[in-house]
């Protein structure tokens, strides 16, 4: 029996293989670049393999990693990394086994099964940075609320200050907490998270959501702005950031700041990451649907996603959707209408998962956005209006889903269909009473 004192651990305490001491220290590195964002942690696993090709766990990590950029262009990276470390599995811990089959799981398209198994590592290993982040990330492109927060919620009494990373999970309670509306308990434990690790940009992404939602839009850009130096500089998830700091310019009518911070920030040029160009076609649309003239920026957001087609089309209906969006934005309704082609076999082709989000909400969330490029104002309402309790089986969250409402609004508007028109912003005004954007559209309603 091997003695507790030689069992390699990482710096939480959960078990680790056998593997070179540099190894667990490269590792070390690499999730903390993954749980902040500033740095890439592929690149560090990729030099870490090629000195220490049998490290388990690195090769599960990078899998998984790639994993969570929602994009079919890296599975055969992905099956590489697995197809390693399950040849190591005579090595390999039960905990490893377990992040292994989730990974698989993911792999093939089955991303609920893989939470779960990930969910049973966890019970074991509570302190699994890595089991931990990966089902979060998944909760949010399952647009999962409720295990955004309570995934979090079941292990975080095994967490403390004293444990290495513990503010970034407190970040990502945070953002559970805010998706389910519980605003006040979201705002403190952000502000917790940020208060031992200023440059944890997920907290402050957190932060933004608490702000955005409570419509305390000159307080979100002073947030925001006054801790730019810690969420901004050299992150791979500023452009998200950015673009929260841009709706709260929307929401105030401002649109030319919100138009400088995509052409200076959000995308400033050339882009591969499906993330960042989702971000930068649903910044444009909400412009769009308040007739701010865009100049041609529509055209490289749509050249962007074309480079994309039709290899990613089907894979992600949220990913889908976006670049649908780019296309009707550059009038270029053609190749539009061949993503939702594809849309639809994925709905009947994909695997069961897959295939659901593709067919509840990224079919004729897809379908309303073409049919709003033709004016035809009747049947975006009667694609959107049905699914808008659900849009979030497709994922994202619920300030990214607020595109569906915004356009089904305006469509009622240009249709005039004055009745439902008033109906959804007087639920609007619950939600955003001080809006100026909201008002917004109630003047060109009368009008």
């Amino acid at each position: 029996m091997i003695s507790s004192s030689k069992i390699q651990q990482d710096a939480r305490g959960t078990p680790v293989s056998s593997c070179m001491p540099e190894s667990l220290d490269d590792y070390e590195r690499a999730l903390r670049q993954f749980q902040s964002y500033f740095g890439d942690p592929t690149v560090t696993l990729a030099q870490t393999l090629e000195r220490d090709p049998e490290f388990v766990l690195g090769h599960i990590f990078n899998a998984s990693a790639m994993l969570m950029m929602t994009e079919r262009q890296y599975l055969p990276d992905v099956l590489d990394s697995i197809k390693n470390a399950e040849a190591l599995a005579h090595k390999s811990n039960d905990r490893e086994k377990g992040l292994l089959a989730g990974t698989r799981h993911w792999m093939e398209g089955r991303w609920d099964l893989a939470t779960v198994v990930w969910d049973q590592v966890l019970a074991e290993y509570p302190r699994d940075a890595l089991a931990l982040q990966f089902a979060h990330l998944t909760d949010f492109f399952l647009g999962d609320a409720v295990n955004l927060r309570d995934r979090i919620g079941r292990v975080i009494g095994s967490w403390s200050e004293t444990t290495p990373g513990y503010s970034y999970i407190l970040g990502m309670q945070a953002f559970g907490l805010e998706e389910c509306n519980q605003f006040a308990r979201a705002e403190e434990t952000a502000m917790k998270a940020l208060s031992i690790e200023a440059r944890d940009g997920w907290s402050v992404h957190a932060m933004a959501h608490v702000l955005e939602m409570q419509n305390r839009y000159e307080e979100g850009q002073q947030f925001m702005r006054s801790r730019v130096d810690d969420w901004a500089p050299g992150n791979g998830f500023a452009f998200h950031n950015w673009w929260h700091l841009a709706l709260f310019h929307m929401e105030q009518e401002d649109f030319v700041s919100a138009l400088q911070l995509y052409d200076e920030q959000i995308l400033p040029g050339e882009s591969d990451m499906s993330m960042q160009m989702l971000d930068a076609s649903a910044l444009l649309w909400r412009l769009h649907l308040q007739d701010v003239d865009l100049g041609d920026r529509w055209t490289m957001i749509a050249d962007l996603w074309a480079r994309k087609t039709p290899a990613e089309n089907g894979y992600y209906a949220f990913n889908d959707l976006h670049a649908v969006i780019a296309l009707v934005g550059a009038g270029r309704l053609s190749e539009a209408r061949a993503i939702l082609a594809d849309l639809q076999k994925a709905a009947t082709d994909n695997p069961p998962l897959t295939a659901m989000m593709a067919r509840d909400v990224g079919v004729p969330a897809a379908q309303a956005m073409i049919a709003f490029a033709e004016q035809r104002y009747d049947d975006v309402i009667d694609a959107l209006y049905p699914i808008r309790s659900i849009a979030n089986r497709f994922g994202g969250s619920n300030a990214q889903r607020d595109i569906l409402t915004q356009t089904l609004i305006e469509a009622a508007i240009r249709g005039g269909r004055e009745g439902l028109a008033t109906n959804l912003l007087s639920e609007r005004e619950v939600h955003k009473p001080f809006s100026p954007l909201t008002r917004r559209f109630k003047k060109r309603l009368l009008q």
